[in-house]
């Protein structure tokens, strides 16, 4: 365990997957924390209780406090009385098919609220900042670099010619480098008046464009890490948002499958332990000094990707069970058949490299389900 002074982190969404495995890292290196939640989301009472379970027999007591509220609301956020040296922010509408049906709630809660929280950290004395972003504030554009079809996945083709990507994209990277390296922080996040983006790619863009305005505007230490597919345990997935745990689930229960597309899209995963050992990292070296500003693509990268075919024959083979009932339904709407990260400049800014591989995070989300299960939860 880090030894450290008493060091205050403000994590909003703090009880829901990824919340809750940087409050526990938090608390494992000794810091104390304010989780901010709303609640709406299904399993994060369990979690909650979890966390506060966790801060009692590690022996934290009074390192941890939970208030329950909604980013939309400036009245609620004037309930933190605690000091804090870093806000780090979770809260949001976490996927693309709720933004299409509800617009509005989604823009209020990602956009319109974390400028909420940006004053509060800004007066409450420029507090550090740090953003969850997304993969899909890159349009789909993302679809128009050169790609072809295997038998279980796209994959980028690097002697593929696009007119349309090339067209737009000529002066920055070619083909090759994408299907070596993945996509870098320089993919523009301009839809050039040609792509859409989802309401929540829209949503989210704006407050990682404001994030990085108040940065400049306001001289505010701000990170903002723009994350693709996240995983692991106490996530909770549902159909339409953590696809990974579903998968997962679905085949401990013996449950039908909805694929949406033909199954061979292409995702870099990353574990929630990695992410949350990320945030820690990032949130020291605001404290330090060592980090003032920085915006990052953060996600498995090319060592880990996997296809949602690929993730099915994987679960098939390996765990006890019949094989996954499989209903193809029409693709979704902004759904990018490949998206990778490009890694390097958080890994070589930060110092920080993932320690989980693909397969030994479906290991443990499978125990995470036997557990819950045991216990009636599941």
């Amino acid at each position: 365990m880090h030894t450290a002074k008493r060091f205050h982190i403000i994590i909003f969404g703090g009880a829901g997957f990824i919340g809750t495995n940087t409050t526990l890292e938090a608390l494992k290196r000794g810091y104390d924390v304010t989780v901010f939640d709303s609640f709406i989301r299904k399993g994060t009472e369990d979690n909650a209780r979890l966390l506060e379970s966790k801060a009692e027999t590690e022996e934290y007591p009074g390192r941890l406090r939970i208030i329950r509220g909604d980013i939309r609301n400036v009245e609620d956020l004037q309930r933190i009385r605690t000091v804090s040296e870093c806000i780090i922010n979770f809260a949001a509408n976490p996927g693309v098919p709720w933004s299409m049906q509800y617009p509005q709630y989604d823009f209020h809660t990602n956009a319109t609220a974390v400028q909420n929280l940006l004053e509060f950290a800004r007066f409450q004395g420029r507090i550090p900042f740090i953003q969850a972003s997304t993969n899909k504030v890159y349009s789909d554009l993302v679809n128009e670099i050169p790609m072809k079809e295997s038998v279980s996945r796209y994959e980028w083709d690097a002697e593929g010619n696009s007119e349309t990507f090339f067209k737009l994209y000529d002066n920055m990277r070619v083909a090759s480098e994408f299907a070596e390296s993945g996509i870098s922080e320089d993919f523009p996040v301009d839809s050039f008046a040609q792509f859409p983006h989802s309401p929540y790619g829209v949503s989210k863009l704006s407050a990682d464009m404001m994030c990085q305005e108040y940065h400049f505007q306001y001289d505010m230490p701000i990170v903002v890490n723009r994350m693709s597919c996240v995983y692991g345990v106490h996530q909770k997935g549902v159909e339409d948002q953590g696809w990974t745990w579903w998968f997962v689930k679905a085949k401990y229960k013996n449950e039908p499958l909805n694929i949406f597309g033909d199954g061979k899209q292409v995702r870099d995963v990353m574990f929630g332990a990695d992410v949350a050992r990320l945030y820690i990292d990032q949130a020291e070296m605001l404290r330090d000094g060592k980090l003032k500003f920085g915006v990052y693509n953060v996600g498995g990268g090319m060592k880990n990707n996997i296809s949602l075919l690929e993730l099915i024959d994987h679960l098939d083979s390996k765990y006890p069970g019949e094989k996954l009932k499989i209903n193809l339904k029409d693709w979704r709407p902004a759904d990018q058949k490949i998206y990778i990260s490009d890694t390097s400049k958080v890994e070589s800014e930060i110092g920080w490299t993932q320690q989980v591989d693909w397969k030994e995070g479906i290991d443990r989300i499978w125990s995470e389900l036997i557990a819950l299960d045991g216990k009636g939860l599941l």
